[in-house]
């Protein structure tokens, strides 16, 4: 959920709400990106428009002293006295901290692709900027009274595919050249490519020309050099934040797909060792069957290095009835998960919120 949750509602009514959905914590956004939402239970009104790239708790300005400064959201004012409330109710918060995908402070140190094109939603993490940027902003909402955690989103590459813009397109893309579109060729992502940078480039363009050309050989598989360089620089962006937090539970969202541009981390398992205290894997936008498949492919809970969490979405467009939320928690139930998250609060009608209840009691029931 989000500050804007909060707006035209006492804290003691929200915490209510959610306890009485069986929920025993929620996620509150304190950095996130900008966009326009439909608020269909919100007594401030039914459509918002979110600060563009803006973080929901009072800025310190000293915290930040590099060129990435964050802008305060109007709504920053009603996150002291929820956090109060639930520190008294011992109601956990965890920080849902978004720190790539901002549409503000992008055009700074932005995604550049293949072509020399800028993304200006996408904060580059091998950028140094970013990393400071990151490290400042993970430190000041680890020094808030009453967070249990933060929850990282988008502490990773984002790419080509995003929502937040009025996209037009005249075909369909294949996932492969979406990745393509979706690598960034900035000077801090080409140093750590190396000698292979230029091949990468080249490889990529072509592949993007062949498959606008209407030819069936496009496909490329990425070059070694290219994931590597993604890892390393998540790696570091990921330690920068763990070493600001003062020991504040970190969790990760994450991806297993090393092709992934988006609100998730690619790093993969081994790499999460000291860095994170728990993932989470996420299923926006797909099939209970295609979920089902997603968790089938993590690895046991013994070759796990840290506790997973799963979490989807409990209204539409995912989920179309109740029988479908109360499906995807079996899914996790059975695939031996540390527990469940469920997106998203805002967006959700009277009769999603009793989906959820009627899942989350049946769960407890079994």
């Amino acid at each position: 959920m989000g500050p804007w949750d909060l707006a035209g509602r006492k804290p003691s009514q929200v915490i209510d709400m959610l306890r009485g959905l069986g929920l025993d914590a929620c996620n509150l956004a304190l950095a996130y990106h900008g966009g326009r939402m439909l608020l269909p239970t919100s007594p401030r009104g039914l459509v918002h428009e979110l600060h563009p790239g803006a973080i929901y708790f009072t800025r310190d300005k000293t915290r930040f002293p590099g060129p990435l400064q964050p802008e305060m959201a109007p709504e920053a004012c009603l996150t002291g006295p929820f956090l109060e409330a639930c520190r008294e109710r011992e109601f956990p918060v965890y920080a849902w901290t978004v720190v790539c995908h901002n549409d503000r402070l992008g055009a700074l140190a932005p995604i550049e692709n293949v072509f020399g094109e800028r993304y200006n939603y996408a904060l580059c993490p091998a950028n140094p900027a970013v990393r400071d940027y990151a490290a400042a902003l993970c430190g000041a909402v680890a020094s808030l009274p009453g967070i249990a955690g933060i929850d990282l989103e988008a502490a990773g590459y984002m790419g080509y595919e995003h929502a937040g813009l009025h996209d037009k397109r005249g075909l369909p893309l294949p996932a492969a050249v979406v990745f393509l579109l979706s690598v960034c060729m900035c000077s801090y992502c080409s140093a750590l490519m190396g000698g292979a940078a230029g091949e990468i480039r080249r490889e990529a363009v072509s592949a993007i020309r062949r498959f606008l050309a209407g030819e069936a050989d496009h496909a490329v598989p990425p070059h070694p050099a290219l994931l590597e360089a993604r890892r390393i620089a998540q790696r570091e962006l990921l330690l920068a934040i763990r070493t600001s937090t003062a020991g504040v539970p970190v969790n990760l969202r994450l991806s297993c797909d090393p092709m992934f541009a988006g609100g998730k981390s690619t790093l993969q398992w081994q790499d999460l060792r000291g860095l994170a205290d728990t993932a989470t894997v996420t299923f926006f936008g797909t099939t209970r069957e295609r979920m089902a498949a997603e968790l089938r492919n993590l690895p046991p809970p013994a070759a796990r290095p840290l506790p997973v969490w799963g979490g989807y979405v409990f209204h539409g467009p995912d989920c179309g009835d109740p029988e479908d939320v109360a499906g995807r928690l079996a899914l996790l139930e059975t695939s031996e998960l540390a527990g469940g998250l469920f997106y998203s609060f805002s967006l959700a009608a009277t009769w999603h919120f009793e989906w959820l209840r009627r899942a989350l009691a049946g769960a407890s029931k079994e």
